[in-house]
């Protein structure tokens, strides 16, 4: 029963169902119901069109396969080295291979008789027989037959009177191929003769349709099934020229021959000019149109019947597993209730490009998520957190390499940054940098995903079916690899130090370790090092700290004594970079001297603003130095220097107070007559005392600086007062005029009144201004 509402995709497949089924039948029925003449340019065009294409088709795809196969020769090896090499009994080999290609392309049931190839300059020729020398043409229908190639590869008709001036009964059919291809003269050639008995061999011999003839591109009949006088005759109908004349790939024509009419279908071939021809009888075919129509009627409507029938039916298997996939890839969020039926296949094509948009972006983000993941995971297995069972677990999920033969761990740090283009802000980003060198130096099957922490990019490397000492002699080849690499691209150096060889995975933590300790060894080193940990640590063995240097250095920056100090600093430290020391022990020597030196200002009660370091303590500021000549120069400026300049301040303080005072008695009572010994009598010092006190503040004298205070005031007199020079002198304490003014012109080049007539000048010129 049909349904009321059918889908759309369902309508469709339906419709396609009766249409294939129905259209036939019922352009067959209107065929064979209306007049004769309808009837008989349906057959016609219907008919014998199918028929000539069939041929055509059959009879040109052959003709493709030996065009394809002639081609494969031409340009096979086999055939370019004949071509190129001279023939004779050394090279015989290259005819036989040739040979042997020429059999397996040569067979019966494609129409080749036989495959020549033919060397005009070396005057040869190769054909079923074998080689033979090319005294003269072998064919007298070879000049013909080349002289219309005109492209590298042709399909060529001749006809007896192109072959020896006489007749036969059909022309020969040739495949000719030139040498080179485009060039010329051609140098040779490649001819395959065709047998037009077997290449012909689909045209049937009688046709209820009618007869079939093939031509060739001049016109004569290479084929057909008629009698030797039917194919005269028609060969002299005008309608046959027409035909060759014609334009159009295919056609339709009508002629009479005799007193009977025929109609011819026709097509050309683009592929090689010949034209297919059909001739069938319409006198025929009007004398069965009447029966055929009544027949062709009753067939049509119980036909249409059963296609109606079956179209629903199979249209209802064929869309149930459609309907299965519709309802299983529907998505709940989509709205169901819309009033426009849409093709399922469209809509199953959309949910499926959602579905599949949504399982790229979930795989993008789990594979961005994992690789994410991949830093902890090394991280935890350096640190000893990852669980032994969960090791070789964890490294395959990232295609890691399994338990090796031997593992080490390089830890790489930068050794300085002084003199290049980077400052201490970009340390953090330069480990990353050199994390992403070492990823491209390393294979990838040698090591671990490198990781950055602890101020250190470290790397896990291991090796497979090596002795030991081959798996050292690699990392002390890809560590100097690495060095080479971070110098050339980001232009510092940077040093490694390199664990023991172990041979598993749980052992790394103890790798990491020595890896670390390693780099600690550089202090003593030149910069660029690869240090193996065996290598630098010492035999235990006991060292005693050189107090008796250190005692003296502490005292020499008590001392304010900066140059001694230097001088025992590099004493101390030459003596601590000489001895076998473990990196334990250097780091306890250097802080000691460390808490030494700091214990000076606190004894003195000194505040050393330049000590203060932020949120980075001092020991551990001294841990991450690289060198002994870094250290040096770390407490040098860090250290030394500023308690050396609080020490000088700090001595220097008194005699700045004793001159605030001095100068504050000299900026009070300037009018009077003060000496030095009297301001050292007012402040409890004496005299001697308060000159070096004024010396070491202000570099300048008692006197000096009395003179140069009244002068100023002087001056201020002189501008701001109408006060006589003779007034002022006296005022200063000047007991003679004379000697004021030779002391103000010896400060100012001019005398009092010269000074005040300048001023006086100016600032009459401002007020007019």
């Amino acid at each position: 029963m049909i349904k009321p509402k059918l889908s759309r995709y369902q309508v469709k497949l339906f419709t396609l169902c009766l249409l294939l089924g129905a259209i036939p039948v019922m352009v067959l029925g209107i065929f064979s119901y209306i007049k004769s003449s309808s009837l008989i340019e349906s057959k016609v065009l219907k008919g014998n069109d199918q028929l000539l294409l069939q041929t055509q088709t059959q009879l040109e795809n052959t003709l493709k396969i030996i065009d394809f196969s002639i081609f494969q020769l031409g340009n096979s090896q086999a055939v370019t080295d004949v071509l190129q090499t001279p023939i004779d009994a050394k090279n015989y080999p290259l005819v036989d291979k040739l040979l042997e290609s020429m059999q397996r392309i040569q067979i019966y049931e494609l129409g080749i008789r036989d495959i020549e190839l033919l060397h005009m300059e070396q005057k040869w020729i190769i054909n079923n027989k074998g080689y033979a020398r090319l005294e003269e043409p072998l064919d007298p229908s070879y000049p013909a037959l080349f002289a219309e190639l005109d492209k590298p590869i042709k399909w060529i008709t001749l006809s007896a009177k192109d072959k020896s001036g006489g007749s036969t009964e059909r022309p020969s059919i040739y495949l000719v191929k030139r040498f080179p291809n485009y060039t010329s003269p051609p140098t040779a050639f490649l001819v395959t003769q065709m047998s037009s008995q077997q290449l012909f061999k689909m045209i049937p011999k009688s046709s209820e349709l009618g007869s079939l003839i093939v031509l060739d591109e001049r016109g004569e009949i290479m084929e057909s099934n008629m009698t030797p006088d039917v194919e005269q005759t028609l060969l002299s109908l005008p309608m046959l020229r027409d035909v060759q004349q014609s334009n159009e790939p295919n056609g339709y024509l009508t002629g009479r021959m005799g007193q009977e009419e025929f109609g011819f279908t026709y097509r050309k071939s683009s592929y090689n000019g010949w034209t297919y021809l059909s001739m069938v009888s319409l006198d025929d075919i009007k004398r069965e149109s009447k029966s055929i129509g009544w027949v062709t009627l009753w067939a049509c409507a119980i036909i249409i019947l059963l296609v109606i029938m079956l179209s629903l039916q199979g249209t209802n298997k064929l869309y149930t597993p459609l309907r299965s996939l519709y309802q299983k890839t529907a998505d709940p969020e989509e709205d169901s209730t819309a009033e426009e039926p849409q093709d399922e296949f469209q809509v199953i094509e959309r949910r499926i490009d959602k579905m599949s948009q949504s399982y790229l972006h979930v795989s993008s983000h789990v594979q961005r998520l994992r690789q994410e993941l991949r830093p902890f995971v090394i991280l935890k297995l350096v640190q000893g957190e990852l669980p032994v069972k969960e090791i070789q677990e964890q490294l395959r999920q990232f295609g890691d390499p399994a338990e090796p033969d031997w593992l080490a761990v390089a830890a790489i740090r930068i050794d300085s940054l002084e003199g290049t283009r980077f400052g201490e802000k970009d340390r953090d980003l330069l480990l990353y940098a050199i994390s992403n060198i070492v990823e491209d130096t390393i294979p990838a099957e040698r090591r671990l995903y490198p990781i950055v922490m602890e101020q250190s990019q470290i790397t896990v490397i291991t090796g497979e079916g090596e002795s030991i000492e081959e798996f050292k002699q690699f990392l002390s080849c890809i560590i100097k690899q690495v060095q080479e690499n971070v110098l050339k691209f980001l232009g510092i150096p940077v040093s490694a130090g390199i664990s023991r060889p172990y041979t598993s995975y749980e052992l790394t933590p103890k790798a990491y370790a020595e890896g670390l300790d390693a780099l600690k060894y550089r202090i003593t080193k030149e910069t660029e090092t690869i240090l193996f940990i065996e290598n630098e640590e010492p035999e235990t063995q006991m060292v005693f700290f050189p107090e008796h240097l250190e005692k003296q250095l502490v005292e020499a920056v008590k001392f304010a004594d900066d140059k001694r100090a230097h001088v025992l600093l590099s004493e101390f430290l030459q003596i601590l970079s000489n001895r076998e020391l473990s990196h334990n022990q250097m780091q306890n020597w250097l802080m000691k001297l460390l808490l030494d030196l700091l214990y000076l200002p606190e004894q003195a009660d000194t505040a050393i603003s330049s000590l203060d370091t932020n949120a980075i303590p001092l020991y551990e500021q001294l841990k991450r130095l690289n060198t002994v000549q870094e250290i040096e120069q770390w407490f040098h400026q860090q250290i030394i220097g500023p308690i050396v300049e609080a020490e000088e301040s700090s001595k220097e303080a008194p005699y700045q107070k004793i001159s605030n005072e001095v100068i504050r008695i000299i900026q009070t009572e300037y009018d009077r007559d003060l000496t030095l010994e009297e301001c050292a009598s007012r402040l409890n010092y004496h005299s001697s005392y308060l000159r070096r006190a004024l010396k070491k503040s202000l570099n300048v004298n008692f006197t000096d600086y009395l003179l140069s205070y009244r002068m100023e005031i002087a001056k201020k007199w002189l501008m701001e007062t109408e006060m006589k020079v003779t007034d002022i002198s006296q005022r200063l304490q000047y007991n003679n005029p004379q000697n004021f003014i030779r002391y103000f012109k010896k400060a100012t080049g001019m005398t009092p009144g010269q000074y005040r007539g300048m001023w006086l000048n100016d600032e009459s010129g401002e007020r007019h201004g």
